[in-house]
C-alpha cells in the first residue's frame, strides 16, 4: 500500500513538472518574442537585449533541472503506470495533453529562435560594416593628415612672400 502511495505522488509531481515546464516554455517564447521586437527596431539596445539573454539561460537551466527530474520519476513508476493504467488513466491523459502543449510551445520557440537568429546575424553584419567604414575613414583621414603634415613647410607657404 505504502509504494502505490508513493508512486500515486510520483505520478503527481510529474503533472506538476509538466505545468511547471509549460509555464517556463511560455515565459521563454515571451522573451522571444520580445527579442524579435528589439531586433526589428533600427537601433539595439544591447544592455535589454543581454538581459533578455541571461532571463532565458536561466530558464532554460530550470527546464533542464524539471526535465531531470521528470525523467527520474517516470523511471521510478513506468512499470507501475504500465501494470495498473487504469488506475492512473486521468493523470496519463493529463500529461498526454500537457506534453502536447509543451511540444507546441518548444516548436513556437524554435521557430522564432530561427527567425531571430537570422535577423541578429544581419544586425552583426551591418555593426561590422559600420566598424568597417569607420576604420577605413579614420585610416584615409590619418593618411591625409600625415601627408599633410610632412609635406607643408612654412618657408613655402602659399603666403609667403619673397619681395619685401
Amino acid at each position: 500500500m505504502a509504494t502505490e502511495n508513493r508512486n500515486g505522488v510520483y505520478v503527481s509531481m510529474m503533472v506538476d513538472s509538466l505545468k511547471r515546464k509549460e509555464t517556463i516554455l511560455s515565459e521563454l517564447l515571451s522573451y522571444t518574442k520580445e527579442q524579435e521586437e528589439m531586433l526589428k527596431q533600427e537601433e539595439l539596445d544591447a544592455d535589454r537585449f543581454n538581459e533578455t539573454l541571461e532571463l532565458k539561460g536561466s530558464r532554460i537551466d530550470e527546464l533542464g533541472t524539471i526535465d531531470e527530474g521528470f525523467d527520474t520519476m517516470f523511471k521510478l513508476v513506468e512499470k507501475e503506470i504500465k501494470a495498473n493504467s487504469s488506475q492512473y488513466k486521468e493523470e496519463v491523459q493529463t500529461m498526454q495533453t500537457l506534453i502536447g502543449q509543451v511540444s507546441e510551445l518548444g516548436m513556437q520557440i524554435q521557430a522564432l529562435e530561427r527567425q531571430n537568429s537570422e535577423r541578429f546575424k544581419k544586425y552583426l553584419a551591418k555593426e561590422r560594416k559600420v566598424i568597417h567604414d569607420y576604420r577605413i575613414n579614420s585610416k584615409t583621414a590619418s593618411g591625409y593628415y600625415q601627408n599633410m603634415a610632412n609635406t607643408h613647410k612654412a618657408e613655402q607657404s602659399y603666403f609667403f612672400n619673397e619681395k619685401k
